[in-house]
């Protein structure tokens, strides 16, 4: 059986594993394969499916490509199924209501629209936590949360690069 490796996102883990399963592997065998990666991560029954910047979960049911498992695809396994995230810029507050597989750069390009922010002003703003982490455009928005506190606080602020 041939076996291919795809990226594991998971629930409050910044970090994601690089893992081999086999190409015809099914969701359910993937987040089986999750919950041996990373510790406190729930019930097998409880935990949903996503592929990167996707809108919804998969089936646990469905397998190979048809599941969304294909090589180097990042994918994430997560108990909740939307994280609420409240956005912060000059002094304004926004909401968006999003699965934990959603991309900083996704997350920064929806927060701009919502703000009418142009695309070529959004380019130097970036995202960032309350503890000052930046989020990098590639990071999953559930994989700084954790079951069951299924929302985030981010400032949108401006990329202060210093010249000298």
């Amino acid at each position: 059986m041939k076996t291919i490796q795809i990226y594991v996102h998971g629930e409050n883990n910044r970090e994601p594993k690089l893992v081999e399963v086999s190409e015809e592997a099914s969701v359910k065998d993937v987040i089986y394969k999750y919950q041996q990666e990373f510790a406190n991560s729930g019930s097998p029954e409880d935990v949903e499916f996503f592929v990167e910047d996707e809108e919804e979960h998969r089936p646990k049911n469905e397998a190979g490509e048809k599941s969304g498992i294909k090589r180097k695809v990042h994918i994430h396994c997560h108990r909740c199924k939307k994280v609420s995230v409240a956005v912060e810029y000059n002094g304004q507050t926004i909401s968006l209501n999003v699965p934990p597989s959603t991309t900083a750069k996704k997350i920064l390009k929806q927060a701009a629209k919502k703000f009418n922010i142009s695309e070529g002003d959004a380019a130097d703003l970036l995202l960032k936590l309350g503890d000052g982490t930046v989020l990098q455009p590639g990071d999953h928005i559930g994989s700084f949360v954790a079951f069951p506190y299924c929302s985030i606080n981010i400032a949108l602020t401006a990329n202060k690069q210093v010249q000298g």
